[in-house]
């Protein structure tokens, strides 16, 4: 699944980032690298999502999104 599929308090583990090379490494600089636990804070308007990645607080808009491929961290009962 990709990014967009996540609401709001759910967590994701990355799988991988598709997209060209140049788009790839521009988000691996940022922190999303195959493993990382990323944390949906909240959806924009038009879609994009405010994720907490590590310690920091990262907007991405709907593009990027569909590149970030997660499995979902299902909360334990």
């Amino acid at each position: 699944m990709d990014l967009r599929d996540c609401r709001p308090a759910d967590r994701a583990r990355l799988n991988r980032i598709e997209g060209d090379r140049q788009q790839r490494r521009r988000l691996m600089e940022l922190g999303f690298v195959p493993g990382q636990i990323l944390r949906v804070l909240g959806r924009g308007a038009t879609g994009g999502l405010l994720l907490a990645v590590g310690d920091a607080r990262i907007a991405v808009d709907v593009e990027t999104c569909r590149a970030l491929r997660v499995d979902l961290i299902r909360a334990a009962a």
